[in-house]
């Protein structure tokens, strides 16, 4: 499952999400992007590339293009507050969305330790 998380700059709340499906769940090729901080070019190769595409917040959504709403599914966890992607309210917050979600995303947890 290849799978995009889109946040405001690609460097906290879709990095956490990214972190927690990478360590946690399989079969998952997963990559951040920054919805204002990457290139149209960037973000219109990835939006093709991805089976599922994550915004960060519900109105994100709309600069996804059209044409891939099919793919689009939200985790809300609203402004970037954390500072960090190991903020662990903000772990804690994805960690349960993709739990509850985990058969949209077509992902299941293992126990694998690194």
């Amino acid at each position: 499952m290849k799978i995009l998380t889109v946040c405001r700059a690609g460097l906290v709340r879709s990095v956490s999400l990214a972190d927690v499906l990478k360590l946690h769940f399989k079969p998952t090729d997963v990559l951040p992007v920054g919805k204002d901080f990457n290139s149209e070019e960037t973000k219109q190769m990835l939006f093709e590339w991805a089976d599922k595409i994550i915004v960060m917040e519900t109105h994100y959504k709309d600069s996804i293009p059209q044409e891939y709403w099919d793919k689009l599914l939200v985790c809300d966890v609203g402004a970037d507050r954390y500072g960090s992607s190991k903020h662990p309210e903000l772990i804690d917050q994805v960690f349960r969305w993709v739990r509850e979600n985990k058969q949209l995303l077509g992902v299941e947890e293992h126990s694998l330790t690194l």
